[in-house]
């Protein structure tokens, strides 16, 4: 079994922007495109499944979870700065993360809400009408019992491949997404962390 672990900073200072990123700094991960964007499927060290999640019945070859909870379907939203790493494990997993897991496992394991006050604003502009704004805020709503954290994004891009046919841009995307997350610790024994 070969992990391959990208933290917070990783993500960062490598300005990974998607999923398909983490495969650059990722040996032996790539992703299948079966019908656009929304199939992604994972393939690690050369065991993947294209078909998986198009057509019914077939399973993939690995699969995704978020803090450790299987994630059927399509990743492609998830918005990498709410992050703390993403942990890529190769090999079979069946006996840690289930089925699904006989190439690997890819496990995004999420920030914690901030028991102080903090919050930062991202915008990149780039050619082809490529437009990227996040906005992030996490503090304590009640000190030492209960804190949360919000972020929202919106990606924008306008593609750039012109079909010569009918003479319209394709390869565009549009992505909006939210994320909130509540850490609630009543008492030392207890503590309950919701994320929708």
């Amino acid at each position: 079994m070969t992990v391959s672990a990208l933290t917070t900073e990783d993500i960062d200072n490598r300005s990974i922007q998607s999923i398909d990123d983490i495969a650059r700094f990722a040996p032996g991960l790539s992703f299948s495109k079966a019908f656009g964007r929304a199939t992604d499927r994972p393939v690690i060290r050369g065991l993947g499944n294209v078909l998986a999640g198009v057509q019914f019945g077939v399973e993939a070859g690995a699969a995704y979870f978020v803090d450790g909870v299987y994630y059927p379907g399509d990743i492609q939203g998830i918005d990498l700065a709410n992050l703390a790493r993403v942990e890529v494990i190769k090999g079979p997993q069946s006996a840690l993360y289930g089925r699904n897991t006989y190439s690997g496992a890819i496990n995004f394991i999420t920030r914690d809400p901030s028991d102080e006050f903090s919050g930062g604003v991202r915008i990149i502009a780039a050619e082809d009408g490529e437009q990227d704004v996040r906005v992030n805020v996490s503090g304590p709503i009640i000190d030492n019992v209960l804190s949360g954290s919000l972020s929202v994004r919106t990606y924008q891009f306008d593609g750039q491949w012109t079909n010569t046919v009918t003479n319209k841009t394709i390869g565009d995307e549009s992505t909006d997404s939210a994320s909130l997350a509540l850490n609630w610790t009543p008492n030392d024994k207890l503590s309950i962390k919701l994320r929708a």
